[in-house]
């Protein structure tokens, strides 16, 4: 089985790579009025990469915490909690990811309820807060010597 670094840079490749697709998706889409023109193909494989992206950040959280000792999450959101309470991220990552954990569960649990505008949004003003994520998780196991 592989070790805690392996599995967390095996999770941080994921989320870059879904990241990206993401990116070049959100290129071909320089307004919402062409962004709901897209066919469902192109529609659902946003979503997945969105989904992907989001359950592989929290997949790093539980490992961590597991890793670490941490209290026990209660919820998917909570983990973003742990995480913050443990300064593995600060209060805005903390507040986006409790958003991105909501927009992940209405994917997985209520496709009647996905928003295109709320997924636009995402791809347009908030795939950078996978990056602000990933920087502050790593910054916090380099500073611990669990990482390098």
């Amino acid at each position: 089985m592989p070790g805690f670094k392996t599995i967390i840079k095996n999770l941080i490749a994921t989320v870059y790579e879904r990241v990206q697709y993401l990116r070049e998706m959100s290129e071909e889409f320089p307004s919402f009025a062409t962004f709901r023109k897209a066919d469902h193909k192109t529609m659902a494989a946003i979503e997945r990469d969105l989904q992907v992206a989001i359950e592989a950040c929290i997949d790093i959280g539980k490992i961590i915490i597991s890793e670490k000792g941490l209290r026990s999450p209660e919820s998917m959101r909570d983990v973003c909690l742990v995480l913050y309470e443990n300064g593995f991220i600060d209060r805005k990552t903390l507040r986006n990811f409790e958003g991105m954990v909501g927009m992940r569960n209405i994917l997985v649990h209520c496709y009647e309820k996905i928003d295109p505008e709320i997924i636009y949004g995402i791809l347009k003003r908030h795939l950078k807060d996978f990056q602000r994520f990933i920087n502050q998780v790593v910054e916090k196991l380099d500073k611990n010597d669990c990482f390098k």
